[in-house]
């Protein structure tokens, strides 16, 4: 199944990210690494070029990354600075680097072309350094597409159907359509319901708009 390349994938909580040790994530099927050099966060391809060992499963050493099969050791720029008992390093010997942002409180990796990454287009989210918010997070493994998930949160229509009894969700939800508009990256869906009881535990006296 094809997939968008020249965009940023949200790749973890960087709250959750350890600052002394790597961590392995995947995103659409392929193995990267995350760490930290001198509070940066870098990302790189999670295969040490010697052998393909996880460099997931090495070791931070102030700025460099140390591959724990051979003790291959990496810079930030993923350029192999030391091979134990060997002077000569070659020049090839370097890691595939994906462009990575902390921002809103979620590491965002480009998967595709270095040279198109544009910060811009990272959309605009609410992360725990926001004052006016108090925010929980936790994360969802699915043994699945990761767009089966969207269109699951876009499509509303299954609500009361799944969701009669823990949302309290009525036919509403699949007999009114939504109003989608079109955006230069993306969709908005949109639904106005008036005059419901609420979602379940949140409910009041008396009848609300959705």
């Amino acid at each position: 199944m094809s997939a968008l390349r020249n965009c940023w994938y949200v790749a973890a909580w960087t709250p959750d990210l350890p600052t002394d040790a790597p961590t392995g994530v995947r995103i659409l099927g392929e193995p990267i690494v995350l760490w930290f050099a001198d509070d940066q966060l870098h990302a790189h391809e999670d295969r040490c070029v010697h052998r393909l060992a996880p460099l997931s499963k090495g070791r931070c050493e102030g700025a460099r990354l140390r591959c724990l099969y051979h003790g291959l050791r990496y810079d930030a720029s993923g350029q192999c600075v030391e091979i134990p008992g060997q002077e000569k390093i070659p020049n090839h010997a370097r890691l595939r680097t994906y462009p990575v942002i902390d921002r809103h409180s979620w590491a965002w990796v480009w998967m595709g072309d270095p040279a198109l990454d544009d910060p811009d287009l990272i959309p605009r989210a609410v992360g725990f350094d926001e004052p006016d918010y108090i925010l929980g997070r936790s994360v969802l493994d699915y043994a699945a597409d990761a767009r089966l998930i969207n269109e699951n949160l876009l499509d509303f229509s299954h609500l009361n159907f799944v969701h009669a009894n823990s949302f309290g969700a009525t036919s509403v939800f699949a007999d009114s359509p939504p109003t989608i508009t079109a955006l230069d990256r993306g969709i908005r869906v949109e639904r106005w319901i008036p005059n419901t009881p609420g979602p379940a535990g949140r409910r009041g006296d008396g009848l609300v708009d959705v």
